[in-house]
């Protein structure tokens, strides 16, 4: 007779527990459909039924409207003659403030100089032609309403400085009264201008509402249609404004510095006469095969277009929805190292793009090899926007393209939209999971 085996009732207990959980697992897992948050996580090798489509663009050149510039901080100065968007001249108003109040010069002041130095925050262009810089003194204040970039103010005749065949060297330093500087732009002013400063009643120097009144600002460009670059100023630096070098009966080496610190206005000047960019400029609607002109300093943008939206498929998560902006043959300057992208509103007005400032957005310029090509682009995850328009919380009005602060500066790209070559398209590829 066989004796009977004890049955261990926590072991199967255990065992009962553990099967049960398992099915729960894999029920649970087995009802909820696939989402992936982030495609970057994903590898080549990986195949979780993903599906990929490619959608392509109209684009056209629009002209941008007129740009508010009033009181920036960064000034634009410089000529460029391009071959693609004709001639760009820029130039900036700003006045000077004085730094404290009851300013005196003492018994019998005598001027040694006077000069005008800007600090450098950069240039754009070739600069390998010299162009002459020229100095006004305003004929009229500039007060704290807002001005665009193609606004202008009176000047007084003659000019109070110059500096001919200019050249920006943003490297090396400059020596001023045996005291190694930062690297700036120095224009020496004239002694007639300087005297009205140091040679004033006392009362127009009490506070700077005196002072605006005997001096109201300067206005510095260039003096003819030369040159293939612009330079950037920073009006806001503790190095930027006018220096007074003078004596008196009692002191040697004195110096008055006037910042400056008061309301500037950058001016831009774009003649697109004769040029590709008028051309573009000439379309009204957006068309295929077409190149895009984007340039700063109130110049132009492109408007584009998505052409076939409607046979995308509706019932699904966006993964990755990524726009592939290609830079056209024409390398004469330097592409924009961002560029900023906007949705277009029900009443055409740019909107910003519920992507915007997250990490996989992106928009910056970066060279990319393609079979042994080297390609400038620009590309833009815009799945948060996408999700929203297959869903018809957005309606389909495109997107506008443009330069990133555009009222600072004039930097420049052709975008490249090829009814032929895949590698020179405007395309969207979008990732997705079908629902």
């Amino acid at each position: 007779m066989r004796t009977p085996r004890l049955i261990n009732y926590n072991t199967i207990l255990k065992l009962a527990l553990a099967i049960l959980l398992c099915w729960c697992f894999f029920s649970f897992t087995g009802c909820k459909d696939p989402s992936i948050e982030d495609n970057d996580l994903l590898t080549d090798d990986d195949n979780l039924s993903l599906d990929k489509d490619t959608l392509y663009f109209n684009s056209r050149t629009v002209r941008e409207n007129p740009l508010k510039s009033n009181n920036v901080a960064t000034v634009t100065l410089g000529h460029i003659d391009d071959p693609a968007f004709g001639k760009t001249a820029t130039s900036f108003y700003t006045q000077c403030r004085l730094s404290k109040n009851n300013v005196s010069f003492g018994a019998n002041p005598v001027l040694d100089s006077v000069v005008l130095s800007l600090k450098y925050s950069g240039k754009y262009g070739k600069f390998d032609q010299p162009i002459n810089l020229v100095v006004y003194q305003l004929n009229q204040n500039i007060d704290t309403l807002n001005y665009n970039l193609n606004d202008a103010f009176q000047v007084k005749l003659p000019t109070i400085g110059q500096l001919t065949n200019y050249v920006p060297n943003l490297t090396d330093s400059v020596v001023v009264v045996g005291v190694k500087k930062a690297p700036q732009l120095r224009i020496p002013l004239t002694t007639s201008f300087g005297n009205q400063i140091l040679q004033s009643d006392t009362l127009n120097l009490v506070n700077n509402t005196a002072f605006l009144e005997l001096f109201k600002g300067l206005y510095v460009t260039v003096s003819s249609n030369s040159g293939n670059g612009l330079v950037y100023l920073d009006l806001k630096s503790a190095i930027s404004g006018i220096t007074l070098f003078y004596r008196n009966d009692t002191e040697d080496s004195l110096q008055l510095f006037i910042p400056t610190s008061g309301i500037s206005v950058n001016h831009i000047d774009n003649n697109y006469t004769g040029s590709p960019a008028q051309s573009a400029l000439s379309t009204t609607i957006a068309q295929p095969g077409v190149n895009s002109f984007v340039q700063g300093g109130a110049g132009t943008y492109a408007r584009l277009e998505i052409v076939d939206l409607d046979s995308f498929p509706k019932n699904i998560a966006i993964n990755k929805a990524e726009l592939i902006l290609t830079q056209s043959t024409d390398t004469s300057y330097l592409a924009p190292l961002l560029l900023d992208l906007f949705r277009v509103s029900d009443f055409d007005g740019p909107v910003s793009l519920e992507d915007e400032g997250l990490s996989h957005y992106g928009g910056v310029r970066q060279v990319e090899n393609v079979n042994g090509v080297l390609l400038t682009r620009y590309r833009f995850n815009i799945k948060k926007y996408f999700q929203k328009l297959i869903n018809g919380t957005h309606n389909n009005k495109g997107f506008y393209l443009k330069t990133l602060t555009p009222n600072t500066n004039s930097e420049r790209v052709v975008i490249a939209n090829s009814l032929t070559d895949p590698n020179f398209k405007i395309v969207l590829i979008v990732t997705y999971t079908k629902l």
